[in-house]
């Protein structure tokens, strides 16, 4: 992302609006949307982070409330691609931000059967909804509130296909030095896809500079006009991601959260969908996440939260330092992409005129933790408005019951031209 207020701004736009200018000509086609949008947050009151900023007050100054406004522009043609995004926000506090960046800007050429990209673009794969093992180009977080455009990674892909095939070879983040980040790290994958019937197959491989080896394999069914059956699995050599020693000392001066490297890891997706005639759509997902903290963390985590929060009533000369010890726990609900290594993930969803209803529910049945959304949105020929709430619970000792937020909504209303 780049400041407005930094003399990349003017690049950037450059980029964006100048080069495909030169480039494109007359046949350019631009496009893009406006959208406002508002988020309201609601504090949990028992939460690791909001019990550290009573020890430590100060320690952590959330927003309730946060406004944005971000404009998208898209711009096409004779092989070149670009999206930008300029985004300002404004939080309860009256602090503003403004910032830009580039989604994607790349190059594509062909000849019939081959096509080649270079340059900044998003690479999506895998068939999943709500958990994607095998998307190890764009690595997009899932289940966001707001469906925003993903922001591309560095790379040059090489194509094949027919109609039922296809092959693809891509370098990703080229020449980038090794990093534990494997979002960042540069690697080099490939999918090869084959539909065949009601049937679509995947096959995946990814090597990575400090990640290693990773294969994987997912399919699609479509078994009647109604329902779809689907399933993802990857298998990878290592995975980076934070981890605490059981024995570590109750209290720190630095953070005890530091990247462990997991050997043989896996992950796997079972999911189905089916639609009836007057679209209704029931959707089902079961997942394992080898990458995420395992039963015996969690439990250590609460059993950590607890001797620090109960060492208060003995150490109160040493408040802050629980504050930030307690802070610093946090730290354990992003070591992965999912919190808990088992997940379901139901939703229902229904369109009638243009509005789109939804309910839908995650629920980690290692603690019964869970989170419920429910949302509603309506598409006109350019105007779209979506809104909704999310909340998140189950019993004390649940993580999700832990989060920061109990209770995050959103409205929000796009403009596309």
């Amino acid at each position: 992302m780049v400041n407005l207020k930094t003399p990349a701004l003017g690049a950037l736009l450059t980029a964006l609006l100048c080069t495909p200018a030169v480039a494109l000509a007359e046949d350019a086609d631009f496009s893009g949307q406006v959208r406002g949008l508002l988020n309201s947050y609601s504090s949990n009151s028992a939460s690791k982070l909001a019990i550290a900023n009573q020890l430590a007050p100060g320690l952590s100054n959330k927003n309730t409330l946060l406004g944005v406004v971000e404009t998208e522009l898209r711009a096409s043609g004779k092989g070149i691609t670009a999206v930008a995004t300029l985004q300002g926000q404004m939080n309860d506090g009256g602090r503003t931000q403004a910032t830009a960046w580039l989604n994607e800007l790349y190059g594509s050429l062909g000849d019939g059967a081959w096509q080649f990209s270079a340059g900044k673009k998003t690479i999506a794969w895998d068939v999943g909804y709500g958990f994607r093992p095998n998307d190890v180009v764009a690595q997009e977080k899932r289940r966001s509130l707001i469906s925003t455009t993903v922001i591309g990674k560095p790379l040059a892909s090489l194509e094949y296909f027919n109609s039922n095939t296809s092959v693809s070879m891509v370098w990703v983040n080229p020449g980038h030095a090794a990093t534990t980040d494997v979002a960042d790290e540069q690697a080099l994958a490939a999918r090869i896809y084959h539909h065949n019937g009601g049937v679509d197959l995947h096959g995946f491989g990814r090597y990575g500079q400090k990640s290693g080896g990773s294969l994987g394999a997912a399919a699609s069914w479509v078994a009647t006009d109604e329902m779809e059956v689907h399933g993802s699995l990857r298998f990878m050599q290592r995975n980076t991601g934070l981890r605490m020693n059981a024995d570590t000392p109750l209290l720190q001066r630095n953070s005890p959260w530091q990247n462990n490297t997991q050997n043989n890891v896996v992950q796997a997706m079972l999911g189905a969908n089916y639609t009836t005639e007057s679209q209704h759509s029931f959707f089902i997902e079961a997942w394992w996440d080898g990458t995420a903290l395992s039963d015996r963390d969690w439990q250590n985590w609460n059993k950590r939260n607890l001797t620090l929060q109960g060492s208060v009533n003995y150490l109160p000369q040493m408040q802050q330092v629980i504050g930030y010890n307690l802070a610093w726990q946090n730290q354990a609900l992003s070591a992965s992409g999912n919190i808990r290594r088992k997940n379901v993930f139901a939703r229902w969803s229904w369109q009638e005129n243009g509005w789109q209803p939804s309910l839908d529910v995650l629920w980690t049945p290692e603690d019964n933790g869970r989170i419920v959304t429910a949302a509603l949105g309506w598409q006109g020929d350019r105007i779209s408005i979506n809104g909704g709430v999310r909340f998140y619970g189950g019993p004390s000792k649940a993580i999700l019951a832990q989060l920061p937020d109990s209770r995050t909504a959103y409205i929000s209303a796009t403009w596309a031209f």
